[in-house]
Order: structure tokens, then C-alpha cells, then sequence
């Protein structure tokens, strides 16, 4: 892709941002925000604080279980303060893959080539994105308040989606040779990446492994979502919010604006609407939870000012 290109799609990601956060000015009662902050619970603020190492923690063991499958490994502390510089990167570019980069980097440097990195950090992501498919389609289940109206066709978006992925992870991790081969044809990084994708065939083991992990995660994040929301005592039980988060961060992958801006408290005003809340406390939500999420880039910032340059031995020998 030309810098031209690139330029043009900056500045119209640039403009989706600032287009949905000018509609959302407009349309949100900062009075009701104002409110839902002053009477907010902080024992719960703090609660959800207090869950974010522990999605770290799970983030980097279901890495590392994939990393080990593939021949390489790294101590924990080495992939925690990737981990972090990733969520720095995350919220410094104007992308939302510049922490898999940093991430892809880092696992090369663990003992394997660069394709199998870039691999083994895709299939890390495509589990995680599993389990959330997984928790949207429950959520849909389990909701019994969602205005049917309001979302039109959700449930068909939903099986969908589940239904597409599921197909991926069948192509990708059940026994076959000749879709490995064929992709292998191709030649080139794209042709090396999908022969180290395919390296996962025949590791069920480690595959189910990797997703109860995600469970786990994915369960961490729709448990914060929950947390901050009740901390600005929102009416919304913890089931409903399987569906409202796993819709929400798919939303904010979408390549339309800078990291999530504008589209993340969108979707919590659109979906609050839709279990009968009002909106502006979704924005509310949603503020609250990207500060959370700037705090801890200013803490990866922190990590990688401190600790660029450490190599895996070195992180493992510096411990006890």
C-alpha cells in the first residue's frame, strides 16, 4: 500500500472518529453522565482494577502454551512487558495491530522463525476471538430483555458469525494436506505463515488448552464490563452483558476508526437503548473504561522505557 494511500485512509479513519464522537456530543445528557460519575461505587472501580492483572496473567500463559507448541519459549515476566508495550503501541498508533506486531516481535525472539511468530500471535488472537463468538451466541441465548427491534436480525448476524469462524478453525486445525499445500504453492511471507499455521494440525491438545484460556479471558473481560457498569449502577444483569461486550469490541475491530474512538461508546449507547438504559450511562461505561485502558498504556509506556532491549534470557535470568 502506497503512503498516499495510507495517508487517505488515516484521515477517513480520522473523520469516523470525529464524526461519531460530534453525534454523540449531540445526542448524550452530560447531566445523567455527570450523575452516574459522582454516584459512582469506587469499591468497584477498584474491583475491576484489580481484575486487569489477572487478564494479563491468562493472556500470557494461553501465549505461552501456544509458543511451547511450536518449539520456542520465554518466562512469563518476558511476555508480561510484551504484553504491556503491545497495549502501549495499541493506543499510540493509529491502528489496532500494532501491539500483534510488537507481540510477533517479541515471540521470534522466544525460539522460533518469524513466520511461525506471526502464526503462532494469529492463531493466540483467533482463539480469543472464538471464545467471544462462543459468548455472543450464549448471550443471545440467555437474554431475555434485548428489544428485537432495535437490533434488527441479530440473531442471524450472530449464528453467522459462529458459523464462519467455526469453519476456520476446522480448516485450520483438523487433520488435512491438501489445503496446507495448496496454500504452500503460494511462495513468499504470506505462503511461510500459512504452512506455520497449519503447524497446529494434530495439537487438539494444546488447542483445547489454548481456548479454555480464552474462556477464561474473555470471562475477565465481560466480568470488568460489569463491574464498571455497576459501579455507575447500571440496571443491566451480568448475562445480558455476555452479549453486549463480545458485539461490542467485534464492532471495534472493524478497520473504520483510530483504535476503537467513537466506536466503542457508540456501541455501548446503542446496546444500553437496547436493553431499555439510556444511553448516555453506555457512554458513561465506555469512558470509564477507556480511561482504565489509558492507564494501562501509560503503564506499557512505562515497561518499554524500562525494559526495551531485554531478551528472553535475560528476563529468565533475572529470576529467583
Amino acid at each position: 500500500m502506497t503512503m498516499t494511500k495510507r495517508g487517505l485512509l488515516l484521515v477517513l479513519r480520522v473523520a469516523v472518529s470525529a464524526a461519531l464522537i460530534g453525534w454523540l456530543l449531540r445526542r448524550t445528557d452530560f447531566a445523567e453522565v455527570g450523575q452516574a460519575f459522582r454516584a459512582a461505587d469506587l469499591r468497584l472501580v477498584g474491583l475491576a482494577v484489580l481484575l486487569i492483572p489477572l487478564g494479563y496473567l491468562t493472556s500470557v500463559r494461553r501465549w505461552r502454551l501456544l509458543l511451547r507448541a511450536q518449539g520456542g519459549d520465554a518466562p512469563l515476566p518476558f511476555l508480561l512487558q510484551s504484553l504491556m508495550v503491545g497495549i502501549f503501541f495499541n493506543n499510540l498508533l493509529p491502528s489496532t495491530i500494532g501491539g500483534d506486531a510488537v507481540r510477533a516481535w517479541d515471540t521470534a525472539r522466544a525460539g522460533v522463525d518469524r513466520a511461525t511468530a506471526v502464526a503462532v500471535v494469529m492463531v493466540d488472537r483467533f482463539v480469543g476471538l472464538l471464545a467471544l463468538m462462543l459468548f455472543a451466541a450464549a448471550g443471545l441465548a440467555l437474554s431475555g430483555r434485548l428489544e428485537s427491534s432495535v437490533v434488527p436480525e441479530i440473531t442471524a448476524w450472530v449464528c453467522a458469525g459462529a458459523a464462519g469462524m467455526g469453519l476456520a478453525a476446522a480448516l485450520l486445525f483438523l487433520p488435512s494436506r491438501r489445503l496446507p499445500a495448496l496454500l504452500s504453492r503460494l511462495g513468499g511471507p504470506f505462503g511461510k505463515v500459512a504452512s506455520a499455521l497449519f503447524a497446529f494440525q494434530g495439537k487438539g491438545s494444546v488447542l483445547v488448552r489454548a481456548f479454555a484460556w480464552s474462556l477464561a479471558l474473555q470471562g475477565l473481560v465481560v466480568l470488568n464490563a460489569w463491574v464498571l457498569a455497576s459501579a455507575l449502577r447500571v440496571p443491566i444483569p451480568l448475562a445480558d452483558f455476555f452479549l453486549i461486550v463480545p458485539l461490542g469490541l467485534f464492532l471495534m475491530m472493524l478497520p473504520v476508526s483510530i483504535n476503537g474512538i467513537g466506536v466503542r461508546e457508540s456501541s455501548y449507547a446503542f446496546f444500553f437503548r437496547a436493553f431499555g438504559v439510556a444511553a448516555s450511562l453506555g457512554v458513561a461505561v465506555a469512558w470509564l473504561d477507556y480511561g482504565l485502558l489509558l492507564l494501562q498504556a501509560l503503564a506499557g509506556g512505562a515497561v518499554y522505557v524500562i525494559f526495551r532491549g531485554r531478551t528472553p534470557q535475560l528476563a529468565a535470568e533475572a529470576l529467583p
